[in-house]
């Protein structure tokens, strides 16, 4: 240290150089924290409402998010965004002073959104609220609209890389879950059409036999009906003639009708009407 055998250079003058290192990390934090809670995470432009934050805590300007979603060039950052539904628009209360870097504030604590104090969104109303607020006062209703929320699921603004990593990975394993889930339904309720198309198709084809059938039936009953009362007159003139009755009956033992029986035979059959 001082080369003269053991003293220790603990004076301040010596030291004064030996903390930079740590400063200069400290206030790269600070500014990247600031940024985070000024800017549109996706486009990198200072915060305007609409805003809205993904489940992950980064906000975003509604209409920059929109046209990444609409051109279908979201970065893989931001890959567990696929629609609107994925993000909550903000209520935030704004910060008013020209001297002050944050963009909006707690309307409960008035601490203001620099990164240096965590926040969070209430996903049910949107409100921004510092999270000293909700720990504060255990309320089942948000401090700002008194609409009702649960402090177990708020999103919260400022998380670490690591949490960001394994958050995404499981939002992104959720997704792939429930969209295998939509194909499989889909696929069983086209095999239920399929089988049911069949059903119907082959029902139509029964009820098709079935009305056939049933046109056929007048025109069988009626042709039936018009033998039956043509057989009753019929049976009708044979009691009443024996030699109209001849006309219909075998010959017995070969015995040849006469003459006479011919002939009034031939007047009948010439002067049945």
């Amino acid at each position: 240290m001082g080369n003269d055998g053991g003293v220790i250079a603990v004076k301040r003058k010596f030291m004064r150089h030996g903390n930079q290192k740590a400063k200069g990390e400290k206030a790269d934090q600070d500014v990247q924290r600031l940024e985070h809670a000024t800017t549109c995470a996706i486009s990198g432009e200072p915060l305007q409402e609409p805003i809205v934050a993904c489940s992950l805590g980064n906000l975003y300007n509604k209409q920059a998010l929109l046209e990444h979603l609409l051109a279908k060039t979201i970065p893989e950052r931001f890959q567990h965004i696929t629609s609107l539904k994925d993000v909550v628009t903000c209520n935030v209360s704004k910060v008013h002073e020209k001297e002050s870097k944050a963009v909006f504030h707690c309307p409960v604590t008035m601490l203001e959104f620099t990164g240096k104090q965590p926040f969070v969104v209430i996903p049910t109303c949107g409100c921004v609220v510092s999270e000293r607020s909700i720990k504060e006062v255990q309320t089942s209703e948000c401090l700002v609209c008194a609409k009702s929320m649960d402090s177990a699921n708020v999103i919260s603004l400022m998380i670490s890389e690591e949490q960001y990593a394994e958050k995404q990975k499981e939002i992104l394993a959720k997704k792939a879950e429930e969209k295998q889930r939509k194909k499989d339904n889909k696929k069983k309720r086209h095999e239920g059409d399929t089988d049911e198309k069949k059903s119907e198709s082959k029902k139509r084809r029964l009820e098709k036999k079935v009305d056939k059938a049933a046109a056929d039936a007048p025109v069988g009953g009626g042709m039936s009906e018009i033998a039956k009362e043509a057989a009753a007159a019929i049976e009708k003139a044979k009691q009443k003639n024996q030699v109209f009755a001849s006309l219909f009956a075998k010959d017995k033992d070969g015995e040849k009708k006469s003459a006479n029986d011919l002939m009034m035979a031939g007047g009948m059959r010439y002067t049945l009407s």
